[in-house]
């Protein structure tokens, strides 16, 4: 609607100018007049609404939002490091397990397949959990940060000397130095590589089921075998689960190896991102002070 005000008045002004031109009546000139006044009018009233609500807007935003954000960001700092603990104990735990296993007592059959068919479910789950969770924390956060541009008054047109909008060299309020690090640092998380050490472990959990059933049906088709030939496949059986083992161990310490690091980059980027706000909200506000 303000926009075609503006058009309206443009066009009328135009109308004006041309009327003094050719000199015309006085009453069309005032005619014309009285409804560039009445325009001018409505654009300002609408310019006083617009700045009203950007103010409220303003005042939302940085004493509302930001604490928010700031109490989300500590939080996750928490979190972080409450991860990083933890995955970092499940790599030293599977680490000691390993290399202290007793394959005498190793279990076989069904209860062995149905452990490996939970934990295959489990490692699915787990997979598509974080792959959801990293696309709505990066969704969330360039939703934040795309608002926030709509809070710019960028130049209509830009040339090619300008540089774009830099939160700290504009010192603009902290919360666009928050969100702009948060969604450059969220981006160089090393999420790939924890998807693809995922979906590794899930490609051996599933080479090894398939091992399983195809033991199973050998078992159920084969006849009853003499003793020596019992013996002899059971020692095949061990060499077979010792290398089996070494591979689920291998893919598995990957997995922890890449959470324990995924944790330690995220806890690093949250930890830079509560610094690098406090330093621009104690900048902004001492340019507030001398402003003022």
């Amino acid at each position: 609607a303000s926009e075609s005000i503006r058009k309206d008045y443009d066009r009328k002004c135009h109308q004006l100018r041309h009327q003094f031109a050719k000199d015309q009546g006085t009453q069309v000139i005032d005619k014309t007049r009285a409804v560039v006044k009445d325009l001018h009018s409505r654009i300002t009233v609408a310019i006083y609404s617009v700045d009203s609500i950007s103010k409220r807007i303003e005042k939302m935003r940085d004493e509302e939002l930001y604490p928010q954000l700031l109490e989300l960001t500590d939080g996750l700092v928490r979190m972080w490091k409450a991860m990083l603990e933890c995955h970092h104990a499940q790599y030293i735990t599977i680490s000691l397990a390993y290399h202290s296993r007793n394959t005498t007592g190793t279990m076989q059959g069904d209860a062995r397949r149905e452990i490996i068919t939970r934990l295959l479910e489990e490692i699915e789950l787990f997979g598509l959990s974080f792959a959801n969770w990293i696309n709505s924390h990066t969704s969330y956060v360039e939703a934040l940060n795309g608002w926030l541009q709509h809070c710019i008054l960028q130049p209509r047109e830009r040339s090619r000397s300008r540089r774009p909008f830099s939160p700290r060299r504009a010192l603009a309020p902290p919360i666009f130095v928050l969100c702009r690090d948060w969604c450059a640092g969220i981006k160089s998380l090393p999420s790939e590589e924890l998807s693809d050490a995922i979906r590794n472990f899930l490609s051996d959990l599933h080479t090894l089921m398939e091992q399983e059933n195809d033991e199973l049906l050998k078992k159920q088709n084969s006849t009853q075998a003499s003793m020596l030939e019992s013996e002899v496949k059971a020692n095949e059986d061990n060499g077979g689960e010792s290398a089996n083992l070494s591979c689920m161990h291998a893919s598995l310490s990957k997995v922890l190896d890449r959470l324990t690091k995924f944790s330690e980059a995220s806890l690093k980027m949250y930890e830079d991102i509560r610094q690098k706000s406090e330093v621009a909200r104690t900048a902004y506000y001492n340019c507030k002070t001398i402003r003022a």
